[in-house]
């Protein structure tokens, strides 16, 4: 799993770099968020512009990181969100619990 972050003074942006947001990558996925949504106390984003997939392995990854920025008061934000992965989004009757922008 390859990932990026850009810690900024007012927001912290996790890039990940993988075209599938799914099970062969969620348990790696929700380790690495744990452990950097621990440390983050400014915005958190979620920049999604190279994944064209994701299931539910993925979804629950999301969920992880919307609750713990939940937990701390802030709302988790999803940034470039592949059509179709919004679709899903939708569908899931998550779009009200994501902010999306």
């Amino acid at each position: 799993m390859k990932f990026e972050i850009d810690k900024q003074k007012d927001k912290t942006i996790f890039k990940l770099e993988s075209k599938v947001l799914g099970h062969e990558i969620a348990a790696d996925l929700k380790a690495e968020l744990i452990f950097l949504q621990k440390e983050v106390d400014n915005q958190f984003i979620i920049d999604l512009a190279d994944v064209t997939r994701c299931d539910s392995s993925g979804l629950s990854c999301l969920l992880l990181a919307e609750r713990m920025e939940r937990e701390k008061g802030n709302k988790l934000v999803l940034i470039n969100v592949n059509k179709a992965v919004e679709d899903l989004i939708k569908i899931a009757r998550l779009d009200r619990v994501f902010d999306i922008k």
